[in-house]
């Protein structure tokens, strides 16, 4: 759905004026540039400060799906940074919960493809490593991102999220590096077309890259690698991980 159908049927069912809406597209635009810009450069203070003005932007607009959405991705994204700081704390798990609550409320009032395939992340993190909540969370994963895909079939970020998914689902689960691979190069196909309006969600071209270049490392394609993380730099020179992490990991590999 593009946004002036989106913004039309929200208008119908939460009975808001154009007005109000567009109050809440600054704050939710705002959050939306600070998340990314927190989250390129590893900062897990201005990541938590735009959550907070999220929050404080919910106590205006209560309930809004969108803001719901977008504090959601706030909390995936401070999990993620937690984990990749502290990859053996369990610190981040009530962040990821706290966050498959704010997408599951959102989802509710809002059908965006991207709220479903972040929610599915979210419970694949979750599950981690153990078998049992993988018995309870692994369906009501699988279908989110089927929802995801049927709103969104032709929306980048849900085949990344995907693709990143699959990398750490087994083969017999309907995962492994081929379907990850399958479902990136979809994403990386769909990228350059992807022009979403402000404030919808608009991340993720530079971050394709960077997972492409995951798989090649695991696959010890080294050179393919540096020259994914090289592309990702290009459209994100200030990334952190990138360039502190993963090119002087290639480095050590390489020699």
């Amino acid at each position: 759905m593009n946004y002036a159908l989106m913004t039309l049927a929200l208008l119908y069912a939460t009975g808001a004026s154009a007005q109000t809406l567009a109050g809440r597209d600054k704050w939710a635009d705002s959050a939306r540039v600070e998340i990314e810009t927190a989250n390129t450069h590893g900062d897990l203070t201005r990541l938590r400060e735009a959550a907070a003005l999220l929050e404080r932007a919910l106590t205006a607009f209560p309930d809004d799906p969108l803001l719901l959405h977008y504090l959601g991705y706030a909390r995936y994204r401070e999990a993620t940074l937690m984990q990749g700081k502290k990859p053996d704390s369990k610190e981040y798990r009530p962040i990821l919960e706290a966050a498959d609550s704010l997408l599951e409320r959102s989802a509710s009032k809002l059908q965006l493809a991207e709220t479903y395939a972040l929610r599915s992340s979210v419970l694949g993190q979750l599950i981690g490593s153990n078998p049992l909540r993988g018995m309870t969370l692994g369906p009501r994963s699988n279908n989110a991102m089927e929802r995801a895909v049927e709103l969104g079939p032709n929306n980048p970020r849900v085949w990344l999220l995907r693709g990143i998914g699959a990398m750490f689902t087994p083969s017999m689960f309907g995962g492994g590096l081929d379907k990850a691979e399958e479902h990136l190069t979809k994403a990386l196909a769909l990228f350059p077309n992807d022009n979403p309006a402000p404030p919808l969600p608009a991340w993720g071209h530079a971050e394709v890259h960077i997972w492409i270049g995951q798989l090649h490392k695991r696959r010890n394609r080294i050179d393919d690698a540096r020259q994914a993380y090289n592309r990702a730099l290009e459209l994100d020179p200030d990334n952190g991980w990138v360039k502190h992490v993963l090119l002087p990991a290639l480095d050590r590999a390489k020699s």
